[in-house]
């Protein structure tokens, strides 16, 4: 069971969108300040986000261990001096 009515895709629907709050929400916040530092940032966080989610699904961490966990990884994170593709995937691993 689903928290609404299906969706007739064979008519038109409208829906609404409200601000995210950043207090409910924080792995937004999170995600859009890494988007506006760029760089190796993403990736950082992207990594840390996978590798974070198969620790909650092993049982190793509790779900909001996810946020603390990429939290802490992308503060860590010391971008390097030029943008290239292998500065790309070392900051995946």
């Amino acid at each position: 069971a689903g928290v609404g009515l299906p969706i007739d895709w064979s008519t038109a629907t409208t829906w609404s969108f409200e601000p995210l709050e950043d207090t409910a929400f924080p792995a937004v916040e999170l995600a859009k300040r890494v988007g506006r530092a760029g760089g190796t940032y993403p990736a950082v966080f992207n990594a840390a986000n996978e590798v974070a989610v198969d620790a909650f699904h092993d049982g190793r961490i509790g779900f909001l261990g996810i946020l603390d966990t990429v939290e802490r990884v992308v503060e860590a994170h010391e971008p390097p001096a030029a943008l290239t593709r292998e500065s790309l995937a070392d900051a995946e691993d």
